[in-house]
């Protein structure tokens, strides 16, 4: 296998141009996320402190394949970024991270169906390579 290509079910998954945005608002959680998808092989990671932050980040690059975004967040929260990026008709996918439980996570999912995003999933933090892959996957798919 090459560099950033990861065995799943039988097939390989080159992972290497991959732009995946990450918004949280813990810098912790951003360089931890950061190095678990470079460990992935990822190697087009950027980041953004807070849903402010990313929708400007989000004007002055490459629109991301994947965002992954945190659902509690002071200011600007993961519900509001997602109507925002629904109201941008965001192309790529995304997948929603937190620590609070999965009533948070089910209703943080109906808000970016509703957002008419490509929504791939949630995951409860921390993040972890087992649930990180499988929607890894469905974007490659």
């Amino acid at each position: 296998m090459r560099d950033g290509e990861i065995k799943m079910q039988g097939s390989t998954l080159d992972l290497s141009q991959l732009r995946v945005m990450i918004i949280d608002d813990d810098d912790f959680q951003l360089d931890f996320a950061t190095e678990l998808l470079e460990e992935l092989g990822i190697k087009k990671v950027s980041t953004a402190l807070g849903g402010d932050n990313a929708l400007l980040n989000l004007n002055h690059q490459p629109a991301p394949d994947l965002i992954m975004c945190d659902i509690q967040m002071p200011g600007m929260d993961g519900f509001e970024v997602m109507r925002h990026l629904g109201d941008r008709h965001f192309q790529g996918s995304v997948i929603l991270i937190s620590g609070q439980g999965a009533k948070v996570l089910y209703t943080a999912s109906l808000v970016a169906q509703l957002a008419r995003l490509h929504f791939l999933g949630t995951i409860e933090k921390p993040l972890r390579k087992e649930a990180l892959l499988p929607m890894l996957e469905k974007v490659l798919a």
